[in-house]
């Protein structure tokens, strides 16, 4: 599909996200002003006519769906239920409305945790159905997997296009660093933060160390979907990731000489590691549409770290 992006109708579904405002900024730089709905706003997207007259006020030819609803682990754990229901309604509500309405393409992003939950090593695209969520978050991840399979059944019955995209670890400016909301590279690097800043001796890190993840730079996360926009279009989920990863200890040091944290790492071993390794292939992301990161892991932590340093209260607050 050949976009126009300076004479093109897009709406950015969950804009106001960490996600989804680096995606308003990239558009905007390509002559393209988005409609981004607000729940402040009164677009409450669990409601399938409030979706639908989103459609009708603000035409749309190109839909990027970002919008979840999660909250903090409090949350989680005492709403699965909740975040269950929400998350199908959003997505099954964005993703018929966009059909009845005509959009063009929609591209929607599908989190990594939709994975199966209890395999190790290196994740293609075929092994997106080679077991189950895992249980700590399969009523979330199993509504962005009903996503997945709602753009088959549309793609079958009424040739709707849609693409959906496996989006990664990601990081960057913009994240949550609230302990209730961060996790993995974001709690980490708060974490050598505030122990320099206080002149904490040490840092904790939990488990060996030894598990394997990778970290995807937001604003190339948003590349690769505004290049998979303009020229993917099967339905079968693709990868976005950076195709390599690299241990919890590695990152850790990493971090550490960033900030200029010159205290201890402290293994906590009561803590459990998880799968060994959890990294994702990105050879079909790669063949497909010709994306790959540009931004190194030690540069965007650079950038994430001063802007976490400009911005520690709003960064740091909860909600």
């Amino acid at each position: 599909m050949t976009i126009d992006w300076g004479n093109c109708r897009v709406a950015v579904l969950g804009g106001g996200g960490f996600l989804g405002s680096h995606l308003v900024d990239h558009l905007r730089e390509l002559g393209c002003e988005p409609v981004v709905p607000r729940t402040a706003d009164g677009w409450d997207f669990r409601e399938l006519e409030n979706m639908q007259r989103f459609f009708v006020e603000h035409p749309s030819e190109v839909v990027f769906n970002c919008a979840a609803r999660q909250g903090g682990l409090g949350y989680q754990r005492s709403h699965p239920a909740d975040i269950f229901f929400d998350n199908m309604r959003l997505g099954l509500n964005a993703m018929h409305a966009a059909h009845g309405a005509g959009v063009a393409k929609y591209v929607n992003v599908v989190a990594a945790c939709s994975y199966p939950g209890y395999v190790d090593g290196v994740l293609s695209e075929a092994d997106y159905w080679s077991g189950p969520l895992h249980e700590t978050v399969v009523n979330y991840g199993f509504t962005k997997k009903s996503q997945v399979v709602q753009g088959w059944c549309y793609d079958r019955q009424y040739q709707f296009k849609s693409i959906h995209l496996l989006m990664t670890n990601l990081f960057g400016p913009r994240e949550h660093f609230h302990p209730d909301r961060s996790h993995g590279l974001a709690a980490l690097l708060r974490k050598f933060y505030d122990a320099k800043r206080t002149g904490a001796a040490d840092v904790t890190i939990w488990g060996t160390g030894k598990p394997v993840r990778e970290w995807l730079f937001v604003r190339d996360a948003v590349a690769a979907m505004v290049q998979a926009a303009e020229s993917y279009d099967d339905v079968e989920p693709l990868n976005v990731s950076t195709g390599g990863g690299l241990s919890i200890m590695e990152l850790a040091l990493l971090i550490k000489e960033i900030v200029g944290f010159e205290g201890e790492l402290v293994l906590d071993r009561t803590k459990p590691d998880g799968a060994l390794v959890k990294t994702f292939s990105n050879e079909r992301v790669r063949e497909a549409i010709g994306w790959q990161p540009a931004t190194s892991l030690e540069d965007g932590i650079r950038e994430t770290l001063a802007w976490f340093d400009a911005n520690y209260a709003a960064a740091t607050a909860e909600g």
